[in-house]
């Protein structure tokens, strides 16, 4: 009886070993602490011009007079006149490294990017270049008129 008991759990716990190293990596990686994002802003201030155009792009500090902002600050991609995005400027590759900071590509400004690990994320917050796994953590974004509220 022990044999038979023993022949059915074998391969139990290979499939769970093989599942437990088989992850890629990815869950390996610390996910992004949790930080408070409570932002209002008023696009018609000059300092959020960008975001009058598609594709605009602009970067909020973590405190600052617009609230408080995430772990490393929010970007904020305006995709038509009606629809914004917002995004934890914190990578999702090694989160803890100070460097781990997302930008907008300063050379194309197609895309969004960190200069520590070269990590490249679309304007939507997708990963599309490496060595990221996760896309950008997404804050949820509501617009009054021309106050855009930011929060998690």
């Amino acid at each position: 009886m022990r044999h038979f008991l023993a022949s059915l759990l074998a391969p139990a716990l290979f499939v769970g070993a093989l599942a437990s190293c088989s992850s890629g990596g990815s869950d390996a990686e610390p996910l992004i602490p949790y930080a408070p994002v409570n932002l209002v802003i008023d696009l018609t201030n000059q300092q959020y011009r960008a975001l009058r155009f598609d594709n605009g792009v602009v970067a909020l500090p973590v405190q600052g007079p617009a609230g408080n902002g995430g772990v490393k600050g929010v970007l904020v991609v305006r995709q038509n006149a009606s629809s914004y995005l917002a995004f934890e400027r914190n990578c999702p590759y090694h989160p803890y490294d100070a460097c781990s900071l997302v930008s907008l590509d300063r050379s194309s400004r197609l895309f969004l990017r960190d200069s520590c690990c070269d990590s490249r994320f679309s304007l939507t917050g997708q990963v599309i270049g490496g060595p990221a796994v996760r896309p950008l953590r997404a804050y949820a974004t509501s617009l009054q008129g021309t106050q855009l509220s930011i929060i998690n």
